[in-house]
C-alpha cells in the first residue's frame, strides 16, 4: 500500500514538473526581460538596426528586451556568449555572416562554438550590398575595365579593403576567384582609410559597403561601377551588377537573429514570424535606408540554408587559400 502510494506521489510530481514546464513554455515571454546579445561596439550600423529591431520586437511580443554589446574578436566574444546560454527564449543576439560562414575558414586556431550546431537560426534581420568604387581620373568605367586592366598587367591592379577577412577584402578575392584574375591586396584599418587612398590614387579600387559610400559618390569624389549583389539597388538603380558582366558572382553581407542551439519550435516560430512583421514597418524600413541596407526576411530555415551556402562557397575559396 504505501509502495503504490510512493508511486501515484511520485507520478504526480513528474506530471506537475512537465505541466509547468509547458506552461513556462506556452506563456513565454513572461514577464522576464529578454537580452539580445550585440556583438559589435555600440553605435556601429549594426549595433543601430539591432537595437532598432529589438526594440520593434519588444513592442510586437509585449515584452521588454534589453541590448547588451558584448565585443571582441571581431563578433566571436558576443557570439561565443550567445551559444553558452539557456536556450529559453531569453536570450538571443545578432550574429553575421562573417561569423557564421567566414570565421570558421579562417581562424588559425578551432573556434569554442561550431557555427552551426551550437546555434538556433532565428530570422534575417537585414542585408547589405557592396559597391566596387574607382577615382574619376583612373579612367575606368566598368567591371570590363577593370578586368582588362587586370589581365594586362597582372597583379599591378591593387584593391583596398577594409582588413583581412573583412567582408570588403572577400569582395576583391571572389572577383579575383570567379574571373581568374590577379589583384594586389591592400589591407587596412577601415574602410575610411581605404576610400581615402582610393581617392589619392593610391589603390586601383575598393569593395565599400554601400552605406559607407553614398556621400562620396553623390559628391561625384569615386564612380561606382558595379554592386555584389544579385539585384541592383534602390539607392543606385542605374549601376549594374557584377554578375552582369562575372557570371555568378553574388556577395553580400548579412545579420541574422540567433539563439543558443535546442530552443524550442514555438518560440522560433513565433520570433521569426513577428521579425518578418518587424522589417516590414516604415520605420525600420526608413532607418535601413539611411545605413544603405535592405530588410532580409528570412524564416529559421532560410537562414540556416543561407548560411550553409555560404559556409560552403567560402570553404571552396579560403581553404587552398591557407594552405599557400
Amino acid at each position: 500500500m504505501l509502495r503504490r502510494a510512493s508511486f501515484l506521489l511520485g507520478l504526480a510530481g513528474g506530471l506537475a514538473v512537465l505541466s509547468t514546464a509547458a506552461t513556462a513554455q506556452g506563456t513565454w515571454p513572461s514577464a522576464r526581460p529578454i537580452r539580445w546579445i550585440v556583438p559589435f561596439p555600440a553605435g556601429g550600423a549594426t549595433d543601430i538596426v539591432s537595437r532598432l529591431a529589438a526594440e520593434q520586437l519588444g513592442q510586437a511580443l509585449g515584452q521588454s528586451i534589453v541590448v547588451e554589446n558584448v565585443t571582441g574578436a571581431a563578433g566571436a566574444v558576443g557570439v561565443d556568449r550567445l551559444s553558452r546560454s539557456p536556450a529559453d527564449g531569453y536570450t538571443i543576439g545578432t550574429s553575421a555572416n562573417s561569423v557564421q560562414a567566414v570565421m570558421p575558414h579562417q581562424s588559425e586556431a578551432p573556434l569554442p562554438f561550431d557555427t552551426i550546431k551550437s546555434f538556433t537560426p532565428l530570422a534575417g534581420i537585414a542585408n547589405f550590398q557592396y559597391v566596387l568604387n574607382v577615382a574619376p581620373a583612373s579612367g575606368m568605367k566598368s567591371v570590363a575595365d577593370l578586368i582588362a586592366k587586370a589581365r594586362a598587367t597582372p597583379g599591378k591592379v591593387s584593391f583596398g579593403s577594409s582588413g583581412l577577412g573583412t567582408g570588403s577584402h572577400l569582395a576583391g578575392i571572389l572577383l579575383a576567384e570567379k574571373t581568374g584574375t590577379k589583384f594586389t591586396d591592400v589591407p587596412y584599418k577601415g574602410g575610411a582609410p581605404a576610400l581615402a587612398d582610393l581617392m589619392g590614387g593610391h589603390v586601383d579600387f575598393v569593395a565599400d559597403p554601400v552605406g559607407g559610400s553614398i556621400a562620396l559618390i553623390r559628391s561625384g569624389k569615386l564612380i561606382p561601377i558595379a554592386m555584389s549583389g544579385s539585384k541592383r539597388h534602390p539607392a543606385f538603380p542605374e549601376v549594374p551588377l557584377v554578375s552582369e558582366t562575372v557570371p555568378g558572382y553574388d556577395h553580400v553581407g548579412w545579420f541574422g537573429l540567433y539563439g543558443p542551439a535546442g530552443m524550442p519550435p514555438e518560440i522560433v516560430g513565433r520570433i521569426g514570424a513577428e521579425m518578418a512583421k518587424v522589417q516590414q514597418s516604415q520605420a525600420y524600413l526608413t532607418a535601413l535606408e539611411k545605413l544603405g541596407y535592405e530588410p532580409w526576411i528570412m524564416n529559421s530555415r532560410q537562414l540556416a540554408d543561407q548560411q550553409q551556402k555560404d559556409l560552403e562557397q567560402w570553404r571552396a575559396i579560403l581553404r587552398p587559400r591557407a594552405k599557400n
